[in-house]
């Protein structure tokens, strides 16, 4: 009896130390994969951001409720440079993530 309380035990560290590990657990939070926006255009720098910050949010919210934040989000960059024509050209990329504390409501859809 005593020797299948230890195996029990054993079995339920590992499991733990396991889940201890794992990325999602070590960044406190969950995070679905590296994504990106298109490339939006706007009449100044700023505008040119907002959209591709907007353009982003749109594709992380395909992850479900609570991805779609800007500011949760990982490893983000906005990238931009001025067109030829005056106009500028950024783009957004990120990893959408859902704030500390946050459980995902479909896990299976942190795997799009």
């Amino acid at each position: 009896m005593k020797t299948s309380q230890n195996i029990a035990v054993a079995i339920s560290f590992l499991m733990l130390l396991d889940f201890a590990q794992s990325p999602e657990a070590v960044a406190g939070r969950f995070c679905g994969k590296s994504l990106e926006g298109g490339v939006a255009t706007g009449a100044s720098q700023d505008e040119a951001q907002a959209a591709a910050i907007s353009w982003w949010v749109s594709r992380a919210g395909a992850l479900g409720k609570g991805y779609e934040s800007w500011e949760t989000a990982e490893a983000k960059s906005v990238k931009c440079e001025k067109a030829a024509d005056g106009k500028s050209k950024c783009f957004a990329a990120g990893k959408p993530c859902l704030a500390d504390g946050v459980i995902p409501d479909d896990k299976s859809r942190r795997e799009l």
